[in-house]
């Protein structure tokens, strides 16, 4: 890697993606350091999840370059990037009835392995650590219980302690509290500030929800139909001109222990 790309996280030159026939992508420009932390916003089907799928490498890019850590898609051995991002999403999809099986502390420990489900010889390390996330995180009473049992906020803290658990490079939260009502919504943004705060881990926020931007979050990146109309610190982002225009309506921004609320006008 050269020293050019020596800060870099993610990096997306005019990267498209199409599907059927449309275009999902449309020549996303976005540039990712290290020491910044980015709250991608867009409204449903704008194509933030598509996006963000291209870093595991679960969608391709039609054209444009994708590098992560500093390495370009296609010209590097990809499982070694997979190995370094940790995943956070509200949707599970075919995952769901395996992780319904497990107790919550297999769930954490699972992440060591990048797997959904153990396969392997557990070492008293790995669970010692396991065990040692659940209570940073407040879960320790959920030891020995089911994950098809707990709430949606419940199982949201699992993953992001499984995520966690791998010790990755970067942190990906897509769309994590779609679907939470508001105390375990709360509950969960608490639990990511103060990882972010505590162990300086870079993470990248997906939502449509302006006010889950908590004040570690540094950056803002918006996109829309596709296309990455707004990007750059997030007090500059987040305007009332700016998230008017996003939003189709006049509304105006309110700051409030430096989280951003928005106000239909």
């Amino acid at each position: 890697m050269n020293d050019s790309k020596a800060s870099e996280l993610l990096h997306y030159e005019n990267v498209t993606f199409r599907r059927d026939g449309r275009d999902i992508l449309k020549g996303v420009n976005w540039h990712v350091e290290v020491g910044q932390n980015w709250a991608l916003l867009g409204l449903n089907g704008a194509g933030k999840s598509t996006l963000l799928s291209m870093i595991p490498a679960y969608q391709i890019p039609t054209t444009g370059i994708v590098r992560v850590f500093g390495h370009e898609f296609g010209k590097y051995v990809w499982a070694n990037i997979k190995s370094r991002v940790g995943f956070v999403s509200s949707s599970l999809g075919q995952f769901q009835s395996t992780l319904d099986k497990q107790v919550a502390e297999d769930v954490v420990v699972s992440g060591a392995f990048s797997s959904i489900g153990i396969y392997t010889v557990v070492s008293d390390e790995q669970l010692g650590k396991a065990l040692a996330l659940m209570e940073q995180f407040g879960i320790t009473y959920l030891i020995g219980h089911r994950f098809a049992t707990l709430s949606a906020g419940e199982q949201r803290r699992v993953l992001l302690a499984r995520a966690v658990m791998a010790n990755p490079d970067l942190l990906i939260l897509d769309e994590p509290c779609s679907g939470l009502d508001l105390p375990a919504r709360e509950q969960f943004l608490r639990t990511v500030e103060r990882l972010a705060q505590e162990e300086q881990k870079p993470f990248i926020y997906v939502s449509h929800q302006i006010e889950e931007i908590m004040p570690s979050i540094t950056h803002v990146a918006i996109i829309k139909e596709g296309l990455i109309t707004y990007q750059g610190p997030k007090s500059e982002i987040l305007t009332d001109s700016i998230l008017s225009d996003v939003f189709g309506i006049p509304v105006s921004v309110v700051w409030e222990r430096e989280r951003p609320w928005v106000i239909v006008t």
